[in-house]
């Protein structure tokens, strides 16, 4: 009940529609505009809409509650939006001038006709007005309420639940299509409910939800169709089942769908500057700087941040010490694509050859080798006849490996001098003994300067080099391409919302970006030259015309480089260049802030930019058909989903069946969709005639774009998406209470099992699916194989030392067909598992015998898995050569991969010289009696105090590299390296035993059979003495303690996103030295991580692998 002596607790007298009735008189229709006079008592809703932050483009928010019909409230509305254009356009607008006209003479009847209406009581007055909204009458029933929020305004008045009354206004006002009064009563309503959530919160959250369709509604009707969808996505994630906001969220797509066709919604990210850009030069920051206030949006900074900063700053130098271990650990294993790289290797080797030589005709050459990796190229500068070489590596396992590898080769430190340390901290004397007239720099990724090319060439030549020094390389060209990269329709549905999320927080790096994907729109165009003798000091901006040669939606440019070694030798890192072989080094994808859709001739001015440390390229005054929603935590592997075509089609033939044959049955088909992604199986179950789909899906964002994919595709009717961890649905809350009974998932990894997809399956069992329930798939096998995956041979150099670094406890994901290997085995089957019905298959242990067909030590096995759908179909993920079943399609068997090096008459594998005695030491060979009797073995890189009785064959297979993964299953296969390696013979088995821990598959040889393969330094938990912790191990486990603090923190609520950090590292990787490609992957398992344990709840198989799983290629 109203309380009447209490004022209104906003202290606003103008709350209602119409204020009173002396107000009126006077007042005709022609003296003021229509709707002018029914918003006298606030802001106009112009106003409203440029100063409301809630109508801002991609609003987000939380809310409570579910869909509330008050009793006052009428049916659900349906609406008809249709663009008016011309005099149609004109006529609608005549036609609520006139409503509005109409609305003021019928509240001054009102008025007249009921003198005493400020003695009535709100409850009475409220009443009333229902009644003519339940009989239709909406003209009426807005002027009886006008009669209540005039009370309301003249006696100051408040009620606990007049939000309501504004909640059905707004519909009143829809019903006639004025949608700005709409707009401002939702709004209101929206206000109000939410300042009562506190005291009576079930009813006033339930209307704070409805007040967002009403907004929804009116935004429509104002054809502000981008800002109505934010507005029904925000409403469906407080209620996920709201039929008039699913119905608004289609129509709004609809709508944005129609401009986006006739290009009539552009946008324009933000305004240029109108200052001319002028040269600044890059200096670092104050010593004394508070780099917690500092903020890097643009990711361009002009002042950097010094590694001495970074390590000592209290707040950055927690994240810059992880980083700093999660590089050293993470470089030497993508060492390995470095040293494959032939193609590379060849021209730089001539280069080298070429300097050195031109230089020892009139000098000794001393070189300095800047990013030494392993220590390839310093001993190839030694080779060609360098007098001495000062070897700089920035990693701490690379330079121990380099040190490792060049005494292993025969080189002493006479000649060579390791350093590990970052190269803007070296000194002459100190740390380089002599001064230096080559410099070698090496310190090269995809996007040139982001490792820190030019600092460490600066610092070099101004104190470590003499004035005529020999630069390798002593140039680059930059390159750049404007490139479309799009998802558009898949197995017939339109997922084109899923390209707003294609943003990198830098460049596409650490992964191969798919050829097929990239669509050129425009020629390559010369952007600058570096000449490295005289590195730039200045940041740069220039502006260069980018003339497009095809039509198509420009999202992206791919920029490369090429380097001009020395004389006339070039290394590109172009697409062209990759075609031929190069491996380690390929194309930048930089995505751009929006989708802009182009013609062929058409010119637009692309600005280029760099600090010295980053490249960044920018269109500054574009109209764009949509922006790009920046979201580091956004998985990038749901991109792979939707590209791999076989996978998708099969997934569609069997959902098909299965629903088919369930409503055969006369069952109604209720299905639940585990971690939707982008909601493709949902609408495959939807439009193959389930009668209700409800697709959980934990990661915010993806969770919105899955609506708006599913509102676009006309599908709101039937699916449900519920941003919610799938382990933790419920009966009646977010699924039906009778349950599900069609389960469609692809929840898996390239060891199947690995994103808890058994686990999280059990729970939703028991919670919420029926007893006769089907599944998609149904079962799976997975399959095994043993391999030789080891690197010996490197331009002629021993390398064995390092494979070290290969071993893991864990298995990872990898492309078989550009993994260096020999296959040993047959395949075998491994595991079978059954998803539906209560069948059980052997899937916890396992003893293989496998069938040797090739000779060599098997270090590694490969296993992958075949997905039954159903019945009928299957699919696999099976390496080329190898269909399902595990049916072997290419023998193998017969065929030496590659070509042998170093064969012995004594073994035609290179593995073993017999000899009676020992005759002298035979470089990496060791002296014993063994499995072929007694003679000189390969010496076998093993773990500190094991036994040196193993070894890997010389005459190591060459890299098949076969037809890439059919259009490339997004799976790829698990490759486990073995605790132990094994020499094998064909025609023999070897036995391995398989085993399921958790939610792992992990092989391993019977106990006592081959030899203990080494391991990197932070892999032995133990060393330096009795019950001593290994110190590298302690500096791995520091990082775990970093990450435990973090997670504290981010539960007091009290600290900024851990993003502010992440992204202060990323724009100064290249003056810290850090490596981008592992920057940009813990700034995305850092984001993943505060997302996930920023959760309300989630349960223990909400795990941070399966969204932030490696990509095997983006695409």
């Amino acid at each position: 009940m109203p309380r009447p002596n209490n004022k209104s607790e906003t202290g606003d007298t103008d709350t209602g529609m119409v204020v009173d009735q002396e107000w009126l008189e006077g007042v005709s229709f022609a003296d003021l505009g229509g709707h002018d006079v029914l918003r006298k008592e606030g802001a106009l809703c112009d106003e409203l809409l440029e100063t409301d932050p809630e109508l801002g483009d991609g609003c987000e928010g939380d809310g409570l509650g579910l869909s509330f019909e008050s009793d006052t409230e009428s049916e659900s509305l349906e609406y008809d939006f249709e663009d008016l254009d011309g005099e149609v356009e004109i006529d609608a607008e005549l036609r609520r001038q006139n409503l509005r006209g109409q609305l003021i003479f019928l509240v001054r009847e009102f008025f007249d006709s009921d003198p005493g209406y400020l003695k009535k009581s709100l409850s009475v007055l409220n009443k009333e007005a229902a009644a003519f909204q339940k009989a239709g009458d909406n003209m009426s029933a807005i002027a009886a309420y006008a009669k209540l929020f005039a009370k309301v305004a003249k006696n100051r008045l408040t009620h606990p639940e007049l939000y309501v009354t504004h909640c059905n206004r707004s519909s009143a006002y829809l019903k006639l299509e004025l949608f700005e009064e709409a707009l401002w009563d939702a709004m209101q309503c929206m206000k109000l409910a939410e300042e009562e959530l506190g005291r009576n919160a079930q009813v006033a959250h339930q209307m704070f939800v409805k007040s967002h369709a009403k907004k929804g509604l009116a935004l429509l009707g104002l054809e502000r169709y981008r800002v109505a969808s934010a507005v029904f996505n925000q409403g469906l994630q407080m209620d996920p089942f709201s039929k008039e906001m699913k119905r608004g969220l289609e129509e709004a797509q609809r709508k944005i769908l129609e401009e986006l066709l006739t290009g009539k919604s552009q946008r324009i990210k933000a305004l240029p500057s109108t200052r001319p850009f002028q040269g600044q030069k890059i200096t670092m920051q104050p010593y004394s700087a508070p780099l917690h206030k500092i903020r890097n949006e643009d990711m361009l900074p002009r002042q950097l941040l010094t590694p001495f900063q970074a390590e000592n700053d209290y707040h950055v130098k927690d994240t810059y010490n992880y980083m700093t271990v999660q590089g050293d650990v993470r470089m030497p294993k993508a060492h390995f694509t470095f040293l494959e790289d032939f193609h590379r290797h060849e021209l730089f080797r001539e280069a080298i050859f070429k300097a050195v030589g031109d230089i020892s005709k009139d000098r000794d050459c001393r070189v300095l080798n800047l990013g030494a990796g392993a220590g390839l190229n310093t001993m190839m500068c030694l080779e060609a006849g360098a007098r001495h070489v000062t070897a700089v590596e920035r990693w701490l396992y690379l330079a121990m490996s380099s040190k490792e590898v060049l005494l292993s080769n025969g080189f002493n430190d006479d000649q060579v001098k390791v350093i590990y340390k970052r190269p803007t901290d070296l000194a002459l004397l100190k740390d380089v003994p002599v001064i230096c007239n080559l410099l070698l720099c090496d310190i090269l990724d995809d996007g040139l300067l982001t490792s820190g090319l030019i600092p460490a060439a600066k610092h070099a030549l101004s104190e470590l080099m003499t004035d005529q020094a020999v630069v390798i390389p002593c140039s680059a060209t930059v390159y750049v391409q404007a490139g479309q990269v799009q998802n558009t329709e898949v197995c017939g549905f339109d997922v084109s919302c899923m390209n707003r999320h294609r943003w990198m927080p830098a460049f596409a790096s650490g992964a191969p970006f798919d050829d097929k994907s990239f669509v050129p729109l425009s020629a390559p165009v010369e952007v600058w030259q570096f000449d490295m003798l005289t590195p730039p000091e200045e940041a740069s901006r220039d502006s260069l015309d980018l003339k497009f040669s095809r039509s198509g939606v420009f999202n992206a440019v791919r920029f490369w480089y090429d380097l001009h070694l020395y004389d006339n030798i070039h290394l590109s890192t172009g697409p062209e260049a990759v075609e031929m072989g190069l491996k380690s080094l390929r194309p930048a994808v930089q995505f751009m802030k929006g989708q802009m859709v182009v013609r062929e001739g058409d010119v637009i001015p692309l600005t280029a930019m760099h600090n010295t440390v980053r490249i960044k390229f920018d269109i500054e005054d574009a109209e764009f058909s949509s922006l790009t929603r920046p979201d580091a935590s956004f998985p990038q592997n749901q991109f792979s989903f939707l590209s791999d075509t076989i996978r998708n089609e099969a997934y569609y033939r069997a959902i098909e069946r299965v629903v088919a044959r369930m409503k055969g049955e006369g069952k109604e088909v209720h299905a639940l969709d585990m971690g939707c992604g982008s909601s493709l199986l949902s609408m495959m179950a939807a439009r193959c005639g389930a009668d209700s789909v409800v697709a959980a899906e934990l990661h915010d964002g993806l969770c919105d774009t899955a609506r708006h994919i599913v509102a676009r595709n006309g599908l709101s009717d039937k699916i449900t998406v519920v941003n919610k961890d799938v382990g933790l649905l419920e009966r009646g809350t977010h699924i039906r209470a009778l349950g599900a009974n069609l389960v469609v998932a692809d929840f898996f990894d390239s060891g199947l099992l690995h994103d808890n997809f058994m686990f999280l399956l059990e729970r939703v069992k028991s919670r919420v699916l029926q007893q006769d329930y089907n599944i998609v798939p149904a079962a799976a096998t997975i399959y095994c194989m043993g391999i030789e995956s080891f690197t010996k041979d490197v331009q002629g150099f021993d390398f064995s030392s390092f494979n070290k670094y290969r071993w893991d406890k864990d298995y990872e994901a990898v492309d078989l067909s550009t993994l260096r290997h020999r296959k040993l085995t047959k395949p075998k089957k491994v595991f079978e598992f059954f998803f539906q019905g209560d069948r059980k298959g052997r899937s916890r242990e396992n003893v293989l015998k496998l069938e040797v067909v090739n000779p060599g030590h098997m270090n590694a096995i490969i296993f992958w898995f075949d997905l039954h759908l159903d019945e009928q179909e299957t699919i696999t993920s099976a390496p080329p050569g190898i269909e399902m079943g595990g049916v072997v399609t290419q023998d193998y068997g017969q065929l030496r991969e590659g070509s042998a090096s170093g064969a012995f008459e004594d073994n035609d594998d290179g593995t073993f010289i017999a000899s009676d005695a020992f005759v002298g030491e035979k470089k990496g060979y060791a002296f014993k009696k063994g499995e072929l009797g007694q003679g000189y073995y390969v010496d076998f890189p093993c773990g500190r105090g094991e036994q040196q009785n193993a070894s890997f064959s010389l005459a190591e297979a060459e890299e098949a590299i076969e037809p890439p993964l059919q259009d490339g299953h997004h799976w790829g296969q698990a490759l486990q390296y073995l605790e132990r390696a094994v020499r094998v013979q064909p025609k023999k088995r070897i036995t391995v035993l398989a085993k399921r821990e958790g939610n792992v598959i992990k092989f391993s040889l019977k106990e006592g059979v081959g030899s203990r393969v080494g391991k990197a330094p932070w892999k032995v938990e133990w060393g330096g003495g009795a019950s001593v912790e290994n110190p590298h191990y302690q500096r791995v486990h520091y990082c775990q303690l970093l990450v435990s603090d973090f997670l504290m923190r981010l539960r007091s609520k009290r600290f900024p996103p851990i993003e502010k950090d992440m992204k202060m590292m990323l724009a100064n990787c290249g003056n810290l030295f850090l490596d981008p490609a592992v920057v940009t992957e813990v700034y995305h398992e850092f984001v993943v991580l505060e997302m996930i344990h920023g959760q309300p709840e989630f349960c223990p198989g909400a795990s941070l692998e399966a969204i932030t799983k490696r990509i095997l290629k983006f695409s």
